[in-house]
């Protein structure tokens, strides 16, 4: 069978880290097997919150990265800071780079701030694809830019594209835009975007039903699922603590808020409810936008907590191994579907999901029966989850039975299975 070639358009790839990176990893990891050979554009070094060199071994040392300049700010900082060495410079620059968490940045760049990689992305693909001959475009975001410029190289290139969304479009109840025209043009591109993508694949349901709602008919719009990938999970037997340990795995954040969950324990250990001395906290993953050791000592947790940092992918999942209940907090936004919590449900340990009761990842956990879920406007109901958790905790009974079925149909390789076929189904009309 003659192999087939794709070329994918990925702003965030390893040496980077964080959870944004982990799905087209997967996929570039596993395209291979199912006749496709991934060729993959991506941006030169940025300034970024973590860097993950472990996930460039996850790959095929002939995969081919072709990484690009840009002038985006994360780009531009990045490069900066190394030509600007001395104090002055440096605060000079950090002025300026201060722009990019500031409304500033939402009227001055269209459809995102990192627009600027697209003269570099269109000019280095559209060479790719005159040398290479690629069957296939396929386009990940965030950021949705990357659509525009797979769009363009569609335009020009005439090779069928396929845009990924691994989160909803950005913007629309997930953030703000400074005025009506900008929103109007950002609904006028994601419209252009469903229509002119010979597919269109969303990472979770919540998602497709958004954009099929914007977008009426929209049936090129397919679901393709976060997952996880069983090679990160198979030679690993985690010594289990013999204390009642609540772990949470990423980013904690305005958006991902732990302050519902502190309050709670601290409120059950000041009462004497739950010993101090038999409960942890361990987090592993940065902290973004808050004040976490403030917030940890508010609520007397000092003692309790244990922060890991950022950790390099397959060894947070060791520590993940040894805790007995895991923390899920995510954003009031009901399209929000954390990819960790597959890799939680890998993990086979109880799951405290903090969450509006109308999220999509709410009825997931519900539905697939995997612990506990609590509004964080509930503090009684966290109360209470938690203090039944350790009541079997003490009883020894703590434990969470996962039929194999319904895990492997999100396991990477399967999801890369389903993906390739989207591909063929794509060159056979």
């Amino acid at each position: 069978m003659k192999e087939k070639k794709v070329l994918i358009l990925a702003y965030y790839f390893p040496p980077l880290g964080l959870g944004g990176v982990q799905r087209i990893t997967k996929f570039v990891k596993y395209l291979p097997l199912f006749g496709w050979r991934p060729y993959v554009l991506t941006v030169k070094g940025i300034e970024y919150l973590a860097q993950d060199f472990s996930l460039l071994r996850d790959l095929s040392p002939k995969t081919k990265i072709i990484r690009t300049g840009s002038f985006d700010p994360l780009r531009v900082w990045f490069v900066g800071k190394n030509i600007l060495r001395t104090k002055r410079g440096k605060g000079k620059l950090s002025k300026i780079y201060s722009l990019r968490t500031s409304r500033f940045l939402s009227w001055l760049f269209f459809p995102d701030n990192k627009v600027g990689w697209i003269p570099f992305a269109l000019k280095n693909g559209l060479s790719l694809c005159r040398r290479e001959r690629f069957d296939l475009i396929f386009s990940t975001s965030p950021p949705p830019s990357l659509h525009l410029t797979g769009y363009l190289l569609k335009l020009l290139t005439k090779i069928p594209w396929i845009a990924d969304f691994r989160d909803p479009w950005a913007g629309y109840k997930f953030g703000s835009f400074p005025t009506s025209i900008h929103l109007f043009l950002q609904k006028r591109l994601e419209k252009l975007i469903i229509e002119k993508a010979s597919r269109v694949i969303t990472a979770n349901l919540a998602i497709k039903r958004e954009l099929e709602f914007r977008n009426p008919p929209a049936k090129k719009i397919r679901l393709v699922s976060q997952g996880y990938d069983e090679d990160d999970f198979s030679t690993y037997q985690a010594d289990l603590s013999d204390v009642f340990t609540a772990g949470y795995l990423g980013t904690l954040s305005p958006d991902c808020d732990p302050e519902p969950f502190f309050d709670a324990l601290g409120e059950l250990i000041k009462k004497g409810m739950i010993p101090k001395g038999r409960v942890k906290f361990v987090h592993v993953g940065r902290a973004v936008g808050i004040d976490l050791q403030q917030m940890i000592d508010q609520h007397g947790l000092g003692e309790v907590v244990e922060r890991k940092g950022y950790l390099a992918h397959v060894e947070s999942l060791r520590e993940m191994e040894r805790v007995t209940l895991l923390l899920l907090v995510t954003s009031n936004h009901p399209s929000v579907f954390p990819a960790k919590v597959f890799e939680y449900l890998r993990l086979k340990k109880p799951i405290l999901g903090i969450a509006p009761a109308d999220s999509e990842i709410a009825r997931f956990l519900t539905g697939m029966k995997l612990g506990k879920v609590a509004s964080p406007k509930d503090k009684k109901a966290i109360k209470e989850a938690l203090l039944s958790f350790f009541s079997d905790f003490q009883k020894g009974k703590l434990t969470l039975e996962v039929k194999k079925e319904q895990m492997k149909r999100f396991e990477r390789k399967a999801l890369t299975r389903k993906l390739a076929s989207l591909f063929d189904e794509v060159l056979s009309t």
